[in-house]
């Protein structure tokens, strides 16, 4: 089966006689006019339509059909599989539980593209400042380390210059042994109970909570999992310190960040577009749920499976973040 020349499926209301969501398939749809290539039945297959087709494809498909063998066995395909197609709606298959579950999802893709995707929503320029006011922390940061340490209390340096040299012998990358190392040495409480995690600080933050010669011990250390190879002692005892990460300061400004901003903005307005949009169908159509009826619908997991082609749902796609 060609994958670049599907099968052209246009649906159109019949009458009011018909019952409701009653579709006819006309199957005969011309993409573009043109001096006929190959002719079936009524049907042609033009010059336009296989440049078009061949225009669609990525430069590294098109070379696949350079030579004129090549463009012969494509439009053998092509010629196929619309005989086919045809012999599937003489049979009836149209109608077929599958072939229209298959056609509802496509003919709902293109519906929602029609009415949320042709116009994107304008973002007013305010909505974008006030955006970025709001979450200005997330673009404006200042430097941040991250450090592990064992601490000790100045009566128990003995012990803090013995546990320095197990650190020391640790593998760069044991996290879990100086983990370890904290959990059953250290006298800090707080930290004790995250086996010595610091968490990301600024600069700021460090040193106001560990002390000023904490942060200045901490330059030292140049690589991910190194180990100060001294103790470094502040008023209140001797800190092992153990380098887990930095993070450069971040300093975007508005007009850096305006085109993801925008385009969060736009999907949030497609969300709201979407929801109002299905909102308004369902009131139309009068839908009610009967909640003693859909309780006593059993759902039995010890079969359970992947979805079928039936089991797809239609959601618009979620927001994206900002690039930072």
């Amino acid at each position: 089966m060609i994958r670049s020349l599907p099968l052209l499926l246009v649906v159109a209301l019949l009458s009011c006689s018909e019952p409701p969501g009653t579709v006819k398939v006309n199957l005969n749809v011309k993409t573009a006019p043109g001096t006929p290539v190959v002719t079936y039945g009524d049907q042609a297959l033009s010059v336009d339509e296989l440049n078009k087709k061949f225009g669609e494809m990525n430069p590294y498909a098109r070379m696949r059909f350079q030579t004129m063998d090549a463009k012969k066995d494509y439009v053998d395909q092509a010629v196929r599989f619309e005989l086919m197609a045809r012999e599937a709606a003489k049979r009836g298959l149209q109608n077929n539980p599958a072939v229209v579950e298959a056609l509802k999802q496509v003919m709902v893709r293109e519906l929602l593209r029609k009415e949320l995707d042709e116009s994107k929503p304008v973002v007013p320029a305010e909505s974008i400042t006030e955006y970025y006011e709001k979450h200005h922390g997330d673009y404006v940061k200042p430097a941040m380390v991250r450090l592990s340490h064992v601490f000790l209390t100045k009566e128990h340096k003995a012990k803090a210059e013995e546990l320095l040299k197990a650190a020391e012998a640790l593998a760069p990358h044991d996290y879990a042994g100086f983990a370890k190392l904290a959990r059953e040495n250290s006298e800090n409480p707080q930290t004790k109970a995250l086996d010595g995690d610091m968490r990301f600080l600024s600069e700021d933050e460090l040193s106001k909570t560990y002390g000023p010669e904490v942060f200045a011990a901490q330059a030292e250390l140049t690589q991910v999992g190194q180990v100060l190879p001294r103790l470094v002692e502040t008023k209140d005892g001797f800190h092992i310190l153990k380098l887990q990460g930095r993070q450069v300061a971040l300093n975007l400004t508005l007009e850096q960040v305006k085109p993801s901003i925008e385009a969060t903005l736009q999907n949030e307005l497609r969300q709201s577009r979407y929801k109002d949009f299905v909102d308004k169908l369902k009131k139309d159509a009068n839908v009610k749920v009967d909640g003693a009826a859909l309780a006593s619908v059993v759902v039995d997991s010890k079969d359970a499976k992947a979805p079928g082609p039936g089991g797809a749902q239609v959601q618009p796609p979620p927001n994206p973040r900002p690039t930072q």
